[in-house]
C-alpha cells in the first residue's frame, strides 16, 4: 500500500505550538529531555565544550538549550515561527541561537558550511523531513570526526512499499499528523552511507540513533544498516536541565 503523507505547513506547526504545547508539555511529550536521554547520549556522544553543532527541527529549543548547558556552541533550526519565538523567549546566551528555516524547501543557510560541524542533532523531527536528502547535507556538513544523533519515534510496522524510499515517513493515522515515527526497517535503513551507527532503545516508543563517518570508507570497513555497536561504559554524566514527569 502506498500512502501520501500530508506536508504540515508552518502554519500548522505555528498552531500546534500556540496551542497543543502547554498541554502536551505537562503531560511530558513529546521532546522533554529526560536524564535517562541525556546519560545515553553521554555514552554514545561524548559531547564537550566548545563542539559546533546544529539542532534541526528544535522545536522551542529544550534540546537546543540542553546542549548549550553541556557547553555545546549551538544553533537551533525550525520551520515554525511560533517556535523559534518560544525558544527565543526561554533565552538566548553566548553560543546559542536559533534560526527559522525551511528544512525541505528552502537553500540551505550559509552558517552550514561543509566540514564546519562536530555535531549535528534531529529529535522527533527525522520523519517530517526528507531524510536521505538530510541526511547526506548532514555528512557534508559534519566534519571527519562528527556526529549524527537523532531521536526517533517507532511505529507499527505497515505494509508500506515505499518504507525506505527516503520520503518523509508515514504517521500512525491521518488523526495524528503530529505524531509521526519511523517502523523498524526505516531505522535499520538509516545506517547506509555511513560507517558506523549506534542505536539503543530509551523506551518501547522512542530509539536513539547515532551515525558517524559519512562516505568514509578509507579508515574505517563500511557497516551494513543492520548493524550496530555497543555503547562505551557511562562517563560522569550531568542531569539533564529539563525533565519529563513520565518515564
Amino acid at each position: 500500500m502506498i500512502t501520501n503523507v500530508p506536508r504540515l505547513t508552518s502554519a500548522d506547526w505555528d498552531s500546534w505550538y500556540t496551542a497543543s504545547w502547554p498541554t502536551l508539555y505537562t503531560a511530558g511529550w513529546p521532546s522533554l529531555v529526560t536524564d535517562k536521554e541525556a546519560e545515553y547520549f553521554h555514552r554514545a556522544v561524548r559531547p564537550r565544550p566548545g563542539m559546533t553543532a546544529a539542532d534541526l527541527a528544535c522545536g522551542n529549543g529544550q534540546w537546543t538549550r540542553q546542549l548549550a548547558a553541556w557547553g555545546v556552541k549551538v544553533t537551533g533550526y525550525d520551520f515554525s515561527a511560533e517556535a523559534v519565538r518560544q525558544a527565543a523567549v526561554a533565552g538566548l546566551q553566548d553560543g546559542l541561537s536559533y534560526t527559522q528555516w525551511n528544512i525541505n524547501a528552502e537553500t540551505i543557510p550559509a552558517a552550514l558550511l561543509p566540514g564546519s560541524l562536530d555535531l549535528v542533532t534531529c529529535r522527533h523531527a527525522l520523519p517530517f523531513l526528507e531524510y536521505a536528502r538530510a541526511l547526506t547535507d548532514v555528512g557534508r556538513w559534519l566534519k571527519p570526526s562528527g556526529t549524527f544523533y537523532a531521536l526517533v519515534r517507532v511505529a507499527a510496522d505497515q505494509d508500506n512499499d515505499d518504507a525506505d524510499d527516503g520520503a518523509a515517513a508515514q504517521n500512525d493515522s491521518d488523526q495524528e499528523p503530529f505524531h509521526r515515527g519511523f517502523t523498524e526497517a526505516q531505522i535499520d535503513s538509516l545506517g547506509i552511507g555511513w560507517t558506523h551507527r549506534t542505536t539503543y532503545r530509551l523506551s518501547a516508543h522512542n530509539c536513539g540513533i547515532v551515525l558517524r563517518g559519512y562516505g568514509d570508507t578509507a579508515t574505517t570497513p563500511r557497516h551494513t544498516a543492520g548493524e550496530t555497536s555497543r555503547l562505551p561504559a557511562p562517563p560522569p554524566t550531568p542531569p539533564a536541565i529539563e525533565e519529563t514527569r513520565a518515564r
